[in-house]
């Protein structure tokens, strides 16, 4: 199972300026790496746009190393996704699945960009961009992760 994590509206609300301080305050990412424990089969690819922003290796830094070894690498920058008619986000998973080989590889985007997904919207779990990774966002990729290998 590979999980395209979002960061703004996910890992923090959405709006708080977060990728200028560093993204130190990732409020939520303890709730997430809680969650991703019980889940040692699940993979990580970043599919924030913090990725065109900083280097590889500070996009990591938030992560505690049990988490961070489990981190596959980020989504191809914008215009390296599948064309219209995929939403942008949904292109540039489509993309990284398709160059690595896992086309066949079960996944889910959390996400708070539920716009950037047309024909992808089942592999979604959206949270609310100023509520983030809740409890509620938290109890579907639960059941979601739960759901995989039944």
């Amino acid at each position: 199972m590979i999980l395209f994590l979002d960061f703004d509206g996910v890992l923090h609300p959405e709006g708080e300026n977060h990728i200028l301080n560093g993204g130190v305050d990732f409020c939520f990412l303890s709730r997430l790496e809680a969650l991703l424990r019980e889940f040692q089969y699940v993979k990580i690819v970043i599919s924030s746009s913090w990725r065109e922003q900083l280097l590889y290796k500070t996009l990591l830094k938030p992560f505690s190393s049990d988490i961070r070894s489990r981190i596959l690498g980020a989504t191809p920058h914008s215009g390296f996704g599948l064309p219209p008619p995929y939403g942008k986000r949904e292109g540039e998973i489509l993309a990284w699945l398709q160059i690595h080989d896992a086309v066949d590889e079960p996944w889910i985007a959390l996400d708070d960009a539920y716009w950037q997904f047309d024909h992808c919207k089942d592999h979604l779990v959206v949270c609310g961009s100023f509520t983030g990774f809740d409890d509620k966002a938290c109890a579907e990729l639960r059941a979601r992760f739960e759901g995989a290998f039944r």
